[in-house]
């Protein structure tokens, strides 16, 4: 039916669906995209997982997927992270942190050198700029990412990468981004730097986020359209992820496969703490907005009614319904989030916000409220669905209240799909 439908004002551009790869279970997503379920083929490579990911990264290439490089320089710049798993990435210093004279043009350790080089090498089609996590507009660190941005672009076009694009990655507290003096600061900063897309992590915030707080959210990086460049929100899922394309505020998202739907960098800057293990298997519940583990999902569905109503009834996801979920959970997840985006994706922009608030909160808004009617045994469990239903109530009003007050604004441009050593990637605006 599709080829008979008539866009009366041009076809709708689809929403920029970008995934984290991580930096683990790359051959189960090896799997699903033989098996053609990893649904989502715009992918974010950590540098350090790179070379183990090769077989994965060849077939997405092959498949017409599109290759962005994380630098890690983020992680090997902080003291809490540059130990752990970003260690591995090429240009990682193995005795200390990454610092600012790292960074800069004809450094000893060449990093922005290394970067280049292994983007060109291995066939990336972008690389996230080599920036930090700042504390501010006022942070020293910011204006050394611009200029180091610019060494990258100097680097790439040096090495053979001139069609190679570049996306900066904006990592600041929810606090920056909510303060309009800091936003005006680092738009007018960003106006002469060289990138494509820009990106944004914002630390205290994602898929969990309140009402008020995705509304103050999509309101803030409403400024950052001066700036005419396609917006990626990063590290957010769910409702939230899918408000913030639907109302224009980002014309992309991305996360990871069930997980990095929330960034959160307030403990970079400490020590690592000892211990821990690895994290618990998480299954989407999508009626409910939620990731919950294995174990919580035994609890619910135990419930007298509770398998009909949160059970996944998308046939062609889960056709045996709950037992398909629970044996591949991350199939699931990534049709579920591909669903969602493809939607909204073939609704005229104009449209989307109430589409939205029509189909997808309001209909995951009636699921949770009667799974908060449900009776179960787990006190804990219980007061969980009833802050689903109460938080999922509260965010169509809050929206609703924000699609009246913003209809008609500039909408974020949507991040144009880079593939091939030829493709087209913007200008660079050198």
């Amino acid at each position: 039916m599709s080829e008979n439908v008539v866009y009366l004002h041009g076809q709708p551009k689809p929403v920029g669906h970008f995934l984290r790869l991580g930096t683990s279970g790359h051959r189960q997503l090896e799997t699903l995209l033989g098996s053609g379920k990893m649904m989502v083929h715009r992918a974010v490579v950590e540098a350090s997982a790179a070379l183990r990911q090769h077989d994965l990264l060849t077939a997405l290439s092959d498949a017409g997927g599109e290759l962005i490089l994380d630098t890690n320089v983020a992680e090997l710049s902080s003291i809490g992270r540059f130990g752990g798993a970003a260690r591995a990435a090429p240009w990682a210093n193995p005795e200390s942190v990454l610092t600012a004279d790292d960074l800069r043009p004809n450094a000893d350790r060449d990093v922005i050198g290394q970067i280049a080089r292994f983007a060109v090498k291995y066939g990336f089609h972008a690389v996230q700029a080599p920036s930090h996590v700042l504390n501010g507009s006022t942070d020293q660190l910011f204006a050394l990412d611009c200029e180091a941005t610019a060494a990258l672009r100097r680097a790439l076009d040096a090495e053979g990468g001139k069609h190679i694009g570049i996306d900066y990655s904006l990592m600041i507290k929810n606090a920056s981004l909510r303060d309009p003096a800091q936003r005006r600061a680092f738009i007018a900063a960003l106006k002469n730097v060289p990138f494509d897309n820009l990106w944004f992590r914002i630390s205290g915030f994602g898929a969990d986020a309140t009402p008020m707080g995705l509304r103050r959210y999509i309101a803030a990086m409403m400024d950052f359209h001066r700036l005419e460049v396609p917006i990626v929100a990063d590290g957010v899922g769910g409702l939230v992820g899918v408000a913030i394309a639907a109302f224009g505020a980002a014309g992309g998202i991305c996360h990871g496969v069930a997980e990095k739907e929330r960034f959160d960098a307030s403990d970079w800057a400490k020590p690592p703490q000892t211990g821990g293990g690895g994290r618990e298997k998480r299954v989407l519940i999508g009626g409910l907005d939620r990731l919950l583990s294995v174990k919580q999902v035994d609890a619910l569905m135990a419930a007298q009614g509770a398998r009909s109503l949160l059970s996944c009834h998308d046939r062609s996801c889960c056709p045996n319904g709950l037992s398909d979920t629970l044996k591949d959970p991350k199939a699931h997840y990534l049709r579920q989030r591909a669903r969602q985006i493809g939607e909204l994706s073939s609704v005229p922009e104009t449209r989307r916000p109430q589409h939205f608030l029509e189909k997808e909160l309001a209909a995951a808004g009636r699921v949770a409220r009667l799974a908060a009617k449900l009776k179960l045994s787990d006190e804990g469990l219980s007061k969980l669905l009833q802050r689903s239903s109460d938080r999922l109530e509260k965010m169509h009003a809050v929206l609703e209240s924000l699609n009246g007050t913003i209809a008609g604004q500039p909408r974020a441009p949507v991040p144009p799909r880079r593939q091939g050593r030829g493709a087209s990637v913007a200008s660079h605006r050198r």
